[in-house]
C-alpha cells in the first residue's frame, strides 16, 4: 500500500508548518503533495524547507481543481486528502492503514482542539451521510478513474458531489472515529460567517448539478447551526441570483 497525501494551500502559512511537523509521527515512506493556488504570504517557502513535501504551483485554481492536479501527479495507490489547518494525531496512520486494507473510502474524525465547530448538516443517501469533507478522508486510486475526479467549477461542497458518485457507483464509506486529525476552526465570528456563507454557496451549486439532493439536506436544531444556516440560506441564494444572469 503506498500512499499519497494531498493538500491544496492558499496562504496558510500560519497552519502548514503545525501539519507538516505532525508528519514526523509517520515512519513509513509516504508521498506529500501540496498544491497551492497562488499564495501571497510564505506558505510556498515554508512548505519547500520541507525535503519530503512535491509543491506544485497552480494559481487561482479552486480546491477541486487543486485537488484534480495533486491526483493526477501522485503515485500512490490510496489517495488521502488532508486541509492545510488540520495536525496528524499520533494513531492517525496505523488507523489509516488497517481501515484502508478493509474498505475503499474512509473518512475520519477531525475535532477543533478547542472544541470550536461549524455544524455540517448531513445528507444521506442509500442509508450514507456523503458530507464526509476532504479535511481528513482517504480513496482507493481505482475511484478516480471508475467515477472521475472532483468538479473543478464549483466553489465548496466538491467532496459532497464527488461522495454522491461514489455511493451511487457502488461504494461504501466507511467512518473511522478512531483516524483523528485535529482541524483548527475559524476563530473569529467573521470567519465562521465567511464560511457557512461558502458552504451554502456551494450546496446551491450541488443542487443545481444533482436536483434530487436539494429534499436529502439533514439539519439540526440549535443557535449556532441556526446562525450557520441563514448565514448558509443567504450564499445559497446568492449562488441562485448569480446563476441567473449568467
Amino acid at each position: 500500500m503506498k500512499i499519497s497525501i494531498i493538500i491544496t494551500t492558499k496562504n496558510e502559512e500560519f497552519n502548514i508548518t503545525r501539519l507538516l511537523e505532525s508528519m514526523h509521527k509517520i515512519k513509513d515512506k509516504i508521498e506529500v503533495i501540496i498544491v497551492d493556488a497562488g499564495s501571497t504570504d510564505k506558505t510556498c517557502e515554508i512548505a519547500k524547507s520541507y525535503d519530503f513535501v512535491k509543491l506544485i504551483s497552480a494559481p487561482s485554481s479552486l480546491r477541486g481543481g487543486g485537488r484534480n492536479i495533486g491526483v493526477k501527479k501522485s503515485s500512490g495507490n490510496v489517495i488521502v486528502f488532508l486541509d492545510a489547518d488540520t495536525e496528524l494525531i499520533d494513531k492517525w496512520y496505523s488507523e489509516l492503514i488497517n481501515s484502508m486494507k478493509r474498505y475503499d473510502i474512509v473518512a475520519g474524525y477531525s475535532p477543533d482542539p478547542k472544541g470550536r465547530h461549524l455544524p455540517r448538516v448531513p445528507i444521506y443517501v442509500n442509508g450514507q451521510d456523503i458530507t464526509y469533507p476532504t479535511c481528513n478522508i482517504a480513496y482507493k486510486r481505482e475511484i478516480f478513474e471508475k467515477v472521475g475526479y472532483f468538479r473543478e467549477e464549483m466553489i465548496t461542497a466538491e467532496d459532497i458531489e464527488l461522495n454522491y458518485r461514489c455511493v451511487k457507483a457502488g461504494y461504501t464509506m466507511f467512518y473511522n472515529p478512531k483516524m483523528i486529525v485535529y482541524h483548527y476552526q475559524r476563530a473569529t465570528r467573521k470567519g465562521f460567517a465567511k464560511q457557512a456563507f461558502w458552504n451554502g454557496y456551494g450546496r446551491r451549486q450541488l443542487n443545481r448539478i444533482h436536483p434530487e439532493l436539494k429534499h436529502a439536506h439533514s439539519h439540526g436544531i440549535g443557535a449556532k447551526n441556526m446562525t450557520r444556516l441563514g448565514i448558509g440560506f443567504l450564499g445559497l441564494n446568492i449562488g441562485r441570483l448569480f446563476r441567473k444572469k449568467q
